[in-house]
């Protein structure tokens, strides 16, 4: 197989889609290692990740062209090892010039000063946060600031984001397409305000409260006045608001909405569905 092209091998394992079959080709000599890792996109590792300095950028060095990487703790015990922290997220952030897609689940030993390293990242496109309990505002802002290229933001179970000046700059940046907030109970359904014209380039929207808090405060009536005609998908969970109160009054506004789900979304009734049905014509499905 040395005597082939090397154009040809590259195209060779482009058609395999198996990991491990990959990873079996690359131990079988130093030209398939080579070539399978200038060709690899994307790698999920999770706790069997060494956390060395040097083994960090022997990866990145191997994957060239590394686009997605997705870093997942999810049952983690100490006993599994050191877990990635802010010294090796800037090893990634800083050498792999190529990423556009990233995921950090569980990742309990990356906080701010970590996070901040991604403004290395200028091609940064997504960025996923999947409880990360020592992230606050002012990594996140940092990420705002710095990822000039960030189009999709999800925030899962993230424990300790209580304010929203982030929020604030991605909407006047307004390159923001794809938004999703899940059971960060310090982030509510008034805060969106911020987010201002924001609103107009999003076309993927989710929030979701704690299960048992709802998003409903009687002394504070914010009624909701923006454009979000490019809407596509949203996505409503544990929320109660009243009309012309909230995220409730968005059903009205989303002309280009195809798909919704509403779940336990408190003093919804039917004029908000009969106003849903006049001014979305492009809905094609709906979850209640």
């Amino acid at each position: 197989m040395e005597d082939l092209p090397e154009a040809l091998v590259t195209e060779i394992l482009k058609r395999i889609t198996s990991t491990s079959d990959l990873n079996s080709l690359s131990l079988v000599s130093k030209q398939l290692y080579k070539i399978e890792g200038n060709q690899r996109g994307a790698i999920h590792v999770g706790s069997g990740l060494c956390t060395a300095t040097k083994a960090l950028t022997s990866l990145c060095v191997r994957f060239t062209n590394l686009q997605k990487l997705e870093i997942d703790y999810s049952g983690w015990i100490p006993g599994h090892g050191n877990q990635l922290d802010n010294k090796g997220l800037f090893v990634f952030s800083s050498q792999c010039s190529s990423l556009i897609d990233l995921t950090l689940s569980f990742c309990s030993h990356i906080d701010d000063s970590g996070l901040g390293c991604l403004a290395h990242c200028k091609k940064l496109v997504s960025l996923r946060l999947n409880s990360t309990p020592q992230i606050t505002l002012v990594g996140l802002f940092s990420v705002a600031v710095g990822c000039t290229s960030l189009s999709a933001l999800h925030l899962i179970d993230c424990e300790k984001i209580d304010s929203v000046e982030w929020l604030e700059y991605l909407g006047r940046d307004g390159s923001l397409e794809e938004l999703v907030v899940k059971n960060c109970k310090g982030i509510n359904h008034q805060d969106f305000l911020k987010f201002g014209s924001g609103w107009m380039k999003l076309q993927k929207f989710e929030f979701e409260r704690k299960r048992g808090i709802y998003d409903y405060n009687a002394h504070s009536m914010y009624i909701y006045d923006f454009c979000c005609e490019s809407l596509k998908n949203l996505r409503l969970a544990h929320i109660k608001t009243w009309p012309e109160i909230g995220l409730r009054v968005v059903l009205g506004k989303c002309k280009a909405l195809e798909n919704l789900w509403l779940e336990y979304v408190r003093a919804l009734n039917d004029n908000d569905m009969i106003a849903l049905s006049r001014s979305c014509s492009n809905l094609k499905s709906i979850s209640l």
